[in-house]
C-alpha cells in the first residue's frame, strides 16, 4: 500500500480526500431515521465512523513505528510520522463533532462520560508524543511515540470495553446492534470514506514534512 501512495500526487490525493468525504457525507445523508433520535441519528453515526477510520489510522500508524523499529527503514518513519501528522487534527474534529452531537442530541456535552474522558486524553498523549516527532530530531524516538500514541489508543478502547458505564449515554455498539441492515451498510460506507480521507491527507503532509525537513 506504502508503493502505491508513493506514486499518488498531490493534487490526486487531494481528489481522493474529496471523493471520501464525499461518499461519507452521502452514506449519511441517505442512511435511514432512528425511531427515538430521528434524523440526528445520521450526525452520531458519522461522527463515529470518522472516530474509527482515526482509529484504523492511529493503529496503522503504530504498526509501521514498529516495523521502522525493526528494520531502520527511513521510508517507513516518514509514512507513521505523515499519518500521525494528519491523524491528529482529523481527531480532534471528530471528538468536537461527537460533543457538539451530545449537545444537540441529549442536551449535554458528555464532558464526564468515558469516550470524552479517552478521547481527550488521548488527545493529550498523541499531542505531546507528536511535539517529540517534530521538535527532537531523532526518529527512533518519534517511531517510541508514535507506538505509545497507538498503545493508549488500545487501552483506552479495553476501558471503554471493559470499564463501568459510569455516567455514559452513547449506547454501547449501537450500529452493530442495531437489527436494521441498512444502518450497518451505511456506517460502513462512511468509515470507508473517512479511512480514504486519512490516506489521501497522509500522502500532501509526507511531502510537506519531507521539504520542511530538507530546509532546516
Amino acid at each position: 500500500m506504502l508503493d502505491r501512495l508513493d506514486r499518488i500526487s498531490d493534487r490526486t490525493a487531494y481528489l481522493l480526500a474529496a471523493l471520501g468525504l464525499a461518499i461519507s457525507l452521502l452514506a449519511a445523508y441517505l442512511a435511514p431515521q432512528d425511531v427515538e433520535l430521528g434524523a440526528w441519528v445520521r450526525l452520531v453515526i458519522w461522527h463515529g465512523m470518522l472516530k474509527w477510520a482515526c482509529i484504523v489510522g492511529i493503529f496503522g500508524m503504530g504498526a509501521i513505528a514498529v516495523a521502522y523499529l525493526v528494520t531502520g527503514r527511513d521510508r517507513l518513519y516518514e509514512w507513521a510520522r505523515a499519518l500521525q501528522v494528519a491523524l491528529l487534527p482529523l481527531w480532534v474534529l471528530a471528538v468536537f463533532i461527537g460533543a457538539m452531537a451530545a449537545r444537540l442530541v441529549w442536551n449535554s456535552w458528555n464532558l464526564t462520560e468515558r469516550r470524552m474522558v479517552m478521547s481527550v486524553s488521548y488527545t493529550i498523549v498523541a499531542a505531546v508524543a507528536l511535539m517529540l516527532a517534530l521538535f527532537w530530531q531523532k526518529r527512533r524516538v518519534g517511531a517510541i511515540g508514535q507506538v505509545v500514541t497507538a498503545l493508549a489508543m488500545g487501552v483506552g478502547l479495553a476501558w471503554i470495553e471493559l470499564g463501568p458505564a459510569g455516567e455514559d449515554v452513547h449506547p454501547s455498539s449501537a450500529v452493530l446492534s442495531s437489527p436494521d441492515v441498512a444502518f450497518k451498510v451505511y456506517a460502513l460506507l462512511m468509515m470507508a470514506g473517512c479511512l480514504l480521507v486519512v490516506l489521501a491527507l497522509s500522502v500532501p503532509v509526507r511531502r510537506w514534512l519531507q521539504h520542511a525537513e530538507a530546509a532546516e
